[in-house]
């Protein structure tokens, strides 16, 4: 994506901020159910060639790559 960071480049042990969601109606809503929405701080725990795991709040969720890369961060 050109207009930002996204979640799928922050290396393990990062953090980041979400900006805002630039996917279809069915994938955010499938984030907003995970917790992962605008404003909200995520640590990702591992970010290796599969699945992302990323800690949002007191949970950890498994992400997409495909899903991550529509994740603005900063």
């Amino acid at each position: 994506m050109s207009s930002g960071k996204t979640l799928k480049s922050v290396l393990p042990g990062g953090n980041a901020f979400v900006v805002a969601i630039a996917a279809g109606s069915r994938a955010r809503t499938r984030l907003e159910s995970m917790g992962i929405i605008p404003g909200v701080q995520v640590d990702v725990v591992a970010n290796g060639g599969g699945p992302m795991l990323i800690s949002v709040g007191e949970g950890r969720v498994m992400v997409e790559r495909g899903i991550a890369e529509k994740v603005i961060v900063a």
